[in-house]
């Protein structure tokens, strides 16, 4: 009887349950999309408003990035690995998600779809971005310049993108940073979940008006 009992109990994996790799995976998702994702994001913002003083400024202010040892090593490693792992992760809790708007009318159900929207829309952008500026640069050896940046910007299909793009990776960090605090413990009960996200649409708000501005300045004439 004891045999039986015992070939009738499934076995104990020595390993991680699949509850335990989606927790783990699901705060790894989290952090990246902080750390490094948002972090470059922000940067980006900063490096690329040095064109609100003109391309010449431009160009000069980011010429670090443009220089960088073992660039490409780099950019692999820091930043194009974790967007991989943070967008395919992304979708894959999008498949898997069960969204419950139409049966629960709450800002927070609404903001978690947004926030699976929001994060195909960025990926398919940073992947559009990527292709057509630093992908371009590897395959040719032709730098963005801000002639290049600018017959980008006065084509009105390309402005459409970038101004698409861009607000839906500026809605998908910032609403991001308020599900982090609440993943991460940080942001914990009603008042403080609030406050966090009061600050987050603020600075949604700054970000978009900043990224509407850098690509109205690209349009300057060179």
């Amino acid at each position: 009887m004891a045999e039986e009992a015992a070939s009738a109990t499934p076995a104990v994996s020595a390993g991680m349950t699949a509850d335990e790799r989606h927790w783990l995976l699901r705060r790894l998702h989290s952090l990246s999309g902080i750390v490094p994702i948002g972090g470059f994001l922000f940067f980006h913002l900063f490096e690329n408003a040095y064109v609100l003083h003109g391309g010449e400024a431009w160009w000069k202010e980011t010429e670090f990035t443009r220089t960088l040892p073992f660039q490409v090593a780099i950019e692999t490693l820091v930043l194009w690995v974790p967007i991989l792992f943070h967008a395919i992760y992304g979708l894959v809790i999008t498949a898997t998600a069960a969204p419950n708007v139409g049966a629960y009318a709450y800002s927070r159900n609404t903001g978690y779809t947004l926030q699976r929207i929001t994060g195909i829309l960025a990926f398919l952008f940073i992947g559009f971005h990527f292709f057509s500026t630093r992908g371009w640069y590897y395959a040719t050896g032709v730098e963005s310049t801000y002639a290049r940046m600018h017959s980008f910007m006065i084509d009105p299909l390309y402005l459409s993108i970038y101004l698409i793009g861009t607000l839906a990776c500026v809605y998908h960090l910032t609403n991001g940073i308020f599900t982090f605090t609440i993943t991460w413990g940080l942001a914990i009960g009603p008042k403080a979940q609030r406050l966090v996200n009061r600050a987050c649409v603020a600075l949604f708000v700054v970000l978009a008006v900043v990224s509407g501005a850098i690509l109205v300045a690209f349009r300057t004439p060179v």
